[in-house]
């Protein structure tokens, strides 16, 4: 008998904003509108390459060396000095990496995966706009 091990989806594991930018991105392939195209960018999309998603990989620990070598393998780009451990509160750590968009599903299956989340968003200043003292 084999085993029957559950595997993650997509959808359990990636954010409703990456899922949502992956899909503005392969509909933007397939049928360009530059109106898409700019709601992208106010999104604070990169644009530059419609293939690839920024995104943050949300781990319980630092990859070893296997983890990054299958990572890269299958074309996701490591930005391994971005790498933040949890703390406090925060049970994961997570780290920058640059992902094909037809590899989530296979990023998603990865067990030492934890959670995935879109990099590309516009940042708001979170001091209620108030001017910074010099």
């Amino acid at each position: 008998m084999g085993s029957c091990g559950i595997v993650a989806t997509p959808k359990e594991k990636a954010s409703s904003l990456l899922l949502s930018q992956i899909e503005l991105r392969q509909q933007q392939i397939a049928e360009p509108t530059a109106e898409r195209l700019e709601q992208m960018k106010n999104m604070g999309m990169r644009v530059d390459d419609l293939e690839v998603q920024r995104i943050f990989i949300h781990l319980t620990k630092e990859l070893n060396s296997s983890q990054v070598e299958e990572l890269e393998a299958i074309g996701i780009t490591l930005y391994l000095d971005s790498w933040i451990p949890p703390v406090g509160a925060h049970p994961t750590g997570f780290i920058l990496a640059d992902m094909p968009i037809d590899r989530l599903e296979e990023l998603a299956q990865k067990d030492y995966v934890v959670r995935l989340d879109t990099a590309e968003r516009v940042l708001e200043p979170q001091n209620g706009n108030q001017p910074q003292l010099e």
